[in-house]
C-alpha cells in the first residue's frame, strides 16, 4: 500500500509558510504501515493542481491533499478534484449547518462566501470538521483514494487522527501493521567514510532499510523497518542497530531526538564537571547550544573576535604575539587553558577560526582557512586542526558542532585515527 501527499498553496512555494503538515502526515502513515513514495507541493493554480492530482492517481493508492478548502476564490481543491474524477460538486446542507453553527458559537456572522465550503464532489464521503470551518472529503476513483484535509495544522491533525487513520485501517484492513524508524547520529566523520563502514548494509538491506543523510554538522543513519506490530518492527531495527554500533562504536554520539549539546551536558552532569568556552567566528553559538540543553554546566563564555581579545585571554605578551599567532593550534590551546584558569571551570574549550587569506596562514591553509579546536583540563590540553573557516552559516554550524564533539570525545577518552592525525 503506497501513498502520496499533495501540499496545496502558493504561500508554500514562496517560502512564506513552512510546511509542517507533510511531516506529520508522513509520520501518521508510517504508524499504520503505509509507504509514502511521493510528496508534491503545488500552487493555487487549477491547471497545475489538476496535473498533480492526475499524476498521483496514476501511481498511488492513497492521495492525501492538504489545503485549498477555504472560502476564498483561490481555494480550489474541491473544484479541481471534482474535475479530475469527473463528478459535479454537490451542496451538502448538513455541512453548511455545521459551518454556520461554528460561527454562531463564537459570536460571528458567517460570510456568504463560506457557503462554498459546503460543496463536495458527488459520491464522496464528507469529513466533518468540528474544530474549523473547512470540511474535507474522501472520494474513490478506480480503486484509488483521494483524501482532502484543511491546511490549518491544528485542524489537519485532529481530522487525520480521529477520522482518516481509522478509515484507512478499516478500508484496507491494515490492522496493526506499522513502520518504525531509528536514527543514529555521528559527528566528526564524513559521509563517504561512514558509507565505507556501513555501505553494504545500505545497499543490501530491504527490511529494515538503512539510509544515510549528510548534514553540515552531523551524519544521520536512519534504520526503517516494517512489522506486523510496533514491537516486531522495533526488534528488526534493534538487530541492524547492533551491527552498526559494532562497526562504528563510540563514533555514534546519540539517537533520534538527542542533540550533541544535550549528550555532552549529560556527561558533564554525570561526572560533576563544569565547562567554560572561548569562541571566535562561532560568535556565541557553542554557548547557546549548552544554554538550550539546560545550561547548568556552563560557567562562563567569552567571544573573542579581535586579535587583542585573543591575545589577552591566551596570556601572550604583545612582543610575542605576531610570532605566536602563526601557530593557531598552539594559540587555541592557550585560549582554552587561559579560560579554564580564569573561570575556575573543570574543563574549557576554545574554537579559533582563522579566515582564508589571513596573514598568519600559509600554503593551502591560506586558501581554505583554518579552524583549531582545543580542550583543556587541569592536567592536560589537546588541540585539533581542521581545514575550513569562515563566518558563513555552514562553517559556523560545523565549527560549533565539532567543538562540542571534541568535548564529548575528551570526556569519554576516545580518539579515532582521523582525529589522532589532526591532534597538535
Amino acid at each position: 500500500m503506497n501513498a502520496e501527499i499533495i501540499m496545496i498553496g502558493s504561500e508554500l512555494l514562496l517560502g512564506q509558510i513552512i510546511d509542517t503538515n507533510s511531516a506529520f502526515l508522513a509520520q501518521e502513515l508510517a504508524k499504520i504501515g503505509v509507504n509514502l513514495y511521493f510528496k508534491t507541493t503545488v500552487g493555487d493554480n487549477p491547471v497545475r493542481m489538476a496535473d498533480v492530482f492526475r499524476a498521483a492517481l496514476s501511481r498511488s493508492d492513497i492521495i492525501i491533499a492538504s489545503g485549498g478548502l477555504g472560502p476564498t476564490e483561490d481555494d480550489l481543491t474541491r473544484e479541481v478534484v471534482a474535475e479530475v474524477i469527473g463528478e459535479p460538486l454537490e451542496f451538502r446542507q448538513d455541512l453548511f449547518d455545521q459551518i454556520e453553527s461554528l460561527f454562531k458559537r463564537h459570536g460571528f456572522t458567517m460570510s456568504p462566501n463560506n457557503r462554498k465550503q459546503a460543496f463536495i464532489p458527488r459520491n464522496s464521503q464528507a469529513i466533518e470538521n468540528p474544530v474549523g470551518t473547512a470540511p474535507g472529503f474522501i472520494v474513490e476513483k478506480q480503486g484509488r483514494l483521494i483524501v482532502t484535509l484543511p491546511g490549518v495544522p491544528r485542524e489537519l491533525k485532529f481530522l487525520m487522527e480521529t477520522v482518516v487513520i481509522p478509515f484507512l485501517r478499516a478500508r484496507f484492513s491494515l490492522g496493526e501493521t506499522t513502520i518504525a524508524s531509528r536514527v543514529l547520529k555521528i559527528c566528526g566523520m564524513g559521509e563517504s567514510r561512514v558509507d565505507s563502514v556501513v555501505g553494504d548494509l545500505i545497499r543490501e538491506s530491504s527490511n529494515p532499510t538503512v539510509g544515510i543523510l549528510a548534514e553540515p554538522a552531523q551524519i544521520l543513519l536512519r534504520i526503517t523497518a516494517k512489522g506486523a506490530s510496533p514491537s516486531e518492527a522495533k526488534a528488526k531495527i534493534a538487530a541492524v542497530e547492533a551491527e552498526i554500533r559494532n562497526r562504528l562504536g563510540r563514533l555514534i554520539f546519540g539517537t533520534d531526538a538527542e542533540t550533541l549539546e544535550g549528550v555532552v551536558t549529560a556527561l558533564l552532569v554525570k561526572d560533576k564537571k563544569s565547562v567554560a568556552l572561548v569562541e571566535t567566528l562561532t560568535g556565541g553559538a557553542i554557548a547557546q547550544g549548552f544554554v538550550s540543553a539546560g545550561g547548568s554546566t556552563l560557567t562562563e563564555s567569552f567571544v573573542a573576535l579581535g586579535d587583542e581579545a585573543r591575545r589577552r585571554m591566551a596570556s601572550i605578551d604583545v612582543a610575542e604575539w605576531n610570532e605566536a599567532r602563526r601557530n593557531p593550534a598552539a594559540v587555541s590551546k592557550r585560549l582554552a587553558e587561559g579560560m579554564r584558569a580564569k573561570s575556575g571551570a573543570d574543563i574549557a574549550a576554545a574554537s579559533l577560526g582563522i579566515l582564508p587569506g589571513s596573514d598568519e596562514l600559509e600554503g593551502d591553509d591560506k586558501v581554505s582557512g583554518k579552524t583549531c579546536i582545543a580542550v583543556a583540563s587541569e592536567s592536560t590540553s589537546t588541540a585539533w586542526e581542521f581545514r575550513f573557516a569562515g563566518s558563513d552559516p555552514v562553517n559556523q554550524v560545523r565549527a560549533t558542532a565539532l567543538t562540542i564533539e571534541m568535548l564529548r570525545r575528551f570526556l569519554i577518552g576516545y580518539v579515532d585515527d582521523e582525529m589522532r592525525a589532526r591532534m597538535k
